[in-house]
């Protein structure tokens, strides 16, 4: 899928989503943050560990219309990366990212919701160090990809107004890293915690 298709998919949820309710819009802004766990896709060619623990936080804007629907988009530093052994070397590449989810909200219930969107990386720095006989860090890694992007789903379970905890999986549609010359998806879990710290509301038309 090319990278203007899921866009244009993005901008269609979106649009649905602003002519479904003609009721009350609310919009929220605030900060999130939490753990990020990444696993690379595919068959790699080392020995390579399940999950590296990394983390992210930044800021989101949240639109709701009614008591149902909603559309959330952010902005996030991340930390991600990966850890593998190849032909006796440790090799652990790190990479920085700006993380940006789009995500069409259902909120079930009052303190439970369901979000689907896209999400894209864009990446700020990266480092690539081998841990043999000798400690080589090689800056930038040529390995990492610049830009990479996928699905993601999640869930959120609301505190009160102004506390929230969102769990959500996101599936890599392009590779991120290149080894030995072929590509490779990642994709990645998080666990945050995001506080609401304004919110306004008026009637929609």
């Amino acid at each position: 899928m090319s990278k203007r298709r899921v866009l244009t998919v993005l901008l269609a949820m979106m649009l649905f989503s602003l002519s479904a309710s003609a009721q009350m819009v609310k919009a929220s802004f605030g900060v999130t943050g939490g753990g990020m766990a990444t696993m690379m896709s595919g068959t790699v060619p080392a020995t390579s560990r399940p999950m590296y623990m990394n983390g992210y936080g930044g800021a989101f804007a949240t639109v709701s219309y009614g008591t149902s629907l909603g559309v959330r988009v952010g902005a996030n530093y991340a930390m991600q990366g990966s850890f593998y052994e190849l032909s006796g070397v440790n090799i652990q590449a790190d990479q920085a990212y700006v993380y940006i989810p789009m995500s069409v909200m259902y909120n079930l219930k009052s303190f439970f919701s369901i979000e689907a969107g896209l999400y894209q990386n864009i990446l700020m720095s990266s480092s690539l160090t081998e841990k043999g006989s000798t400690l080589v860090e090689i800056t930038p890694d040529e390995g990492a990809l610049k830009y990479n992007f996928g699905a993601m789903a999640g869930l959120e379970f609301n505190f009160g107004r102004f506390v929230f905890l969102e769990l959500k999986y996101h599936y890599g549609l392009s590779n991120s890293y290149v080894i030995y010359g072929k590509g490779y998806p990642s994709s990645f879990a998080t666990v945050g915690l995001g506080f609401n710290l304004i919110s306004t509301r008026k009637s929609a038309f």
